[in-house]
């Protein structure tokens, strides 16, 4: 009896050591997202964007990695009006992570910046241009008689930008993860030039979900 108590106490001291060591150093992710972004102005209404990111994940033990994504959303356009908007994160931090089999749920914090470009396009005929918009338009631009013209005004910046959330992972095989969901608070800090381009803090939404990948071999 003390024999098969001591075989089944060694048996459950190997499968401790086991789970506590088995995880992958290296892990890289790459799928969908979705941004709701909120303007937090009276004049653009919130908008959703959709585009893609990526994400490289190194893990210092089981539980703790330091992780760094990048990506990209677009709208088209806003509010009916031929305006087109890109904002590209990049952002690292801290990434916590619950290993429970075939589950592995995490959480983190990432800290960074993200670069808007809005562009909008306008066509003009000759009269508008002289009448209403003159200060717009490049000094000693000649208008033919009698034709529009057209063009596109860009705004670009470069601002903070942090996203806290997390997500699961679940495992398909011992390389392969598919991620159903990560969901996080995405805050951006950004200037608007219908408040004198002022920075401000926008409250926005992402969503994202695709394929990761580990390797690197059970530490």
């Amino acid at each position: 009896m003390k024999n098969s108590l001591r075989v089944i106490g060694a048996a459950l001291l190997c499968a401790a050591a086991a789970s506590a060591t088995d995880y992958q150093q290296f892990e890289v992710f790459a799928g969908y997202s979705f941004v709701r972004f909120n303007p937090n102005s009276g004049y653009i209404p919130s908008f959703n964007a959709n585009g893609g990111n990526g994400q490289v994940v190194y893990n210092f033990n089981r539980w703790f990695g330091a992780a760094f994504d990048a990506g990209a959303v677009n709208k088209g356009t806003l509010g009916g009006f031929n305006v087109d908007t890109t904002v590209a994160s990049f952002t690292g931090g801290p990434r916590f992570t619950w290993r429970m089999g075939r589950w592995v749920p995490y959480g983190q914090v990432l800290f960074g910046g993200a670069y808007s470009t809005t562009s909008l396009g306008l066509l003009v005929t000759p009269g508008v241009a002289a009448g209403v918009l003159p200060a717009a338009l490049p000094p000693g631009l000649i208008i033919p008689p009698g034709l529009p013209v057209s063009g596109r005004f860009v705004a670009s910046s470069t601002d903070f930008a942090m996203l806290a959330g997390g997500g699961l992972d679940i495992k398909i095989n011992k390389h392969v993860f598919f991620r159903p969901v990560e969901a996080s608070y995405y805050l951006t800090r950004m200037p608007s030039f219908l408040t004198n381009n002022v920075n401000s803090n926008r409250n926005n939404f992402r969503y994202s979900a695709g394929v990761n990948f580990m390797f690197g071999g059970p530490r």
